[in-house]
């Protein structure tokens, strides 16, 4: 891409953000808080990866969680939705009406998370698709990674949403954040994953820089 249509895709990326308009995104009438080029490629990507299983931490309204689940049996009819958040509160009705999502309320860095995926794994095989959304600090994504780590398998694909915060480009200031993770995970451990570049790239813009993953 030339500079100058970067810095075109970058002034629509926080005009996108900065005016708001991912606040409106609706999947079925329920929030998502997602730039919906995101959500594009996410079914693409469900599409060649015919997952049964997909694992959310931050669920919030549920708009997400469900587009997972209606996007992913349509693919995968087996397709289940499990999503991580600490509240449930705010989760609209016909989330929790939903047969294909399951809800767990607790920190996407406690073990009972891990037991549940490890079980989920066996009850659903195959490859999984993972999508991190909660706690955008540093420290949390992080540790929701290496929670990850001995979950995940060869062909498994992850998404570390929201790297863009921090000046990257929006919110400058905010702090490390999910971006910051990622680089540090990756220098800790280089050969987990390898980056799907070709995705981050597709529309332009993404709310997920480097966070494109594929498990190696």
């Amino acid at each position: 891409m030339s500079s100058e249509n970067q810095n075109i895709c970058s002034a629509y990326h926080r005009w996108y953000y900065d005016t708001e308009v991912w606040v409106g995104v609706k999947f079925l009438g329920v929030p998502c808080f997602k730039s919906v080029a995101d959500m594009w490629n996410y079914q693409e990507i469900l599409t060649e990866l015919k997952p049964a299983l997909i694992i959310e931490f931050g669920t919030r309204y549920g708009g997400s969680a469900l587009f997972f689940s209606v996007t992913g049996r349509a693919i995968n009819p087996a397709c289940r939705v499990f999503s991580v958040d600490i509240s449930h509160e705010e989760v609209y009705p016909q989330v929790f009406a939903d047969p294909g999502i399951q809800l767990m309320t607790a920190s996407s860095v406690s073990p009972s998370v891990a037991r549940a995926i490890a079980g989920l794994r066996q009850a659903f095989p195959g490859p999984v698709f993972f999508i991190l959304d909660s706690d955008h600090r540093k420290e949390h994504v992080l540790a929701e990674m290496e929670l990850l780590r001995p979950l995940t398998q060869a062909g498994d694909y992850l998404v570390v949403e929201d790297g863009n915060i921090n000046g990257n480009p929006v919110l400058p200031g905010w702090g490390e954040g999910p971006l910051e993770a990622i680089r540090e995970y990756v220098a800790r451990y280089p050969d987990d994953y390898r980056r799907d570049q070709a995705r981050e790239a597709k529309f332009g813009f993404t709310f997920a820089p480097e966070g494109f993953l594929i498990k190696n």
